[in-house]
Formats: C-alpha cells, sequence, structure tokens
C-alpha cells in the first residue's frame, strides 16, 4: 500500500491539474492512506490537518469514498491543501495522453541515405499503421525511455508514422555499409 502512495505521489491529479501544475505535490506518513497535499511546502492551515471528511461534510462524496476504500484502479485520492480536505482527485502518471506507445518488435533495414530522423521498416514486415503515431507527437508519451528518439518510419519509400527508437539503434541504422 505504501508503494502506491508514493507511486500516486509522483502522479499528477488530472481534476486539480491546474493547482498541482502550479507547484508540487507529496505523501507522508501524516496523510491518510491515498491522500495528496497540494502545498507540501507550507504550514498547516488548521491545528487538526488532514482529517478525512466524514458523511454531512460540504465535500464528502460517499460515493467516491467508496470508490478509494474498495481500491478499484480509479487511482481516486483526497486532495488536501495546506492540511484542509479541498476535494477528490484523479490521479495519472502525466498529462493525459491522446496515445500512448506500445512497445513493437519490428524489423528495421540499414539504409544511410535517409534523413536522420527517418528510418526504413523491413520490406518483409507487414506494417499495421495504427502501430505508429500519423502526425509528430508534440510531447513525448509517458512510457518512452529518455534515451528514445522521435523518428519518420518509411516502409517501401513512403512515410507510414513516426514512432520512438532507441539512439543507438537509430545511429546503427545509418552506418554505411561496409564494403
Amino acid at each position: 500500500m505504501r508503494a502506491r502512495q508514493i507511486l500516486i505521489a509522483l502522479a499528477v491529479a488530472t481534476q486539480l491539474q491546474c493547482l498541482i501544475a502550479q507547484g508540487e505535490i507529496s505523501i507522508s506518513d501524516k496523510l491518510p492512506p491515498a491522500s495528496i497535499e497540494l502545498k507540501p511546502h507550507d504550514p498547516p492551515a488548521t491545528s487538526t490537518p488532514w482529517q478525512l471528511p466524514k458523511p454531512g461534510d460540504p465535500l464528502y462524496d460517499a460515493k467516491k469514498e467508496a470508490e478509494i476504500k474498495n481500491d478499484k484502479q480509479s487511482h481516486l485520492v483526497h486532495a488536501f491543501e495546506r492540511g484542509v480536505f479541498k476535494g477528490y482527485a484523479t490521479l495519472t502518471s502525466g498529462p493525459p495522453l491522446k496515445r500512448p506507445t506500445k512497445e513493437m518488435h519490428s524489423a528495421f533495414t540499414p539504409n544511410p541515405k535517409l534523413p536522420p530522423d527517418g528510418v526504413e521498416l523491413s520490406s518483409s514486415e507487414q506494417p499495421n499503421k495504427s502501430d505508429y503515431f500519423p502526425t509528430r507527437p508534440k510531447t513525448r508519451p509517458a512510457n518512452v525511455p529518455l534515451d528514445y528518439i522521435l523518428v519518420r518510419v518509411f516502409h517501401r519509400g513512403k512515410v507510414i508514422g513516426w514512432s520512438y527508437l532507441p539512439k543507438e539503434g537509430i545511429a546503427a541504422l545509418h552506418k554505411p555499409k561496409k564494403a
């Protein structure tokens, strides 16, 4: 459970995104389970901080409380600001993605004639265009390692989309053939 709380602390609250984007969030042993603090460096605004909402409280939501308690993988948490309950937040691991990348094991053909941001998919591959970004993504998906580079993927001379590949792999595909 503590590991999940740490993961939650590293996430961004989507419902309270504008508040969290301006600062950082944190968890600590002081907070109840499945809770985040939106202003971790500010002192508590009350003498009894981080009290969970109770039935009858203005911000209490029985359905959301049940969802948190039943741990339905919703990533729903209690959000506190300076120790005061401010509402519920749904957490994700980063900004909302239109389309995360999936791991693929495609074969590529070396082609030093392509531009540095281009790779050639092997002619024996049967590409599925839905496996590639149709246009250049504006942001890196959260599940893409930092050493991966965005490239155009060519197949039989035509661009079929964009993908992320390891930097070393791209360099190897652009080396001239040895005679």
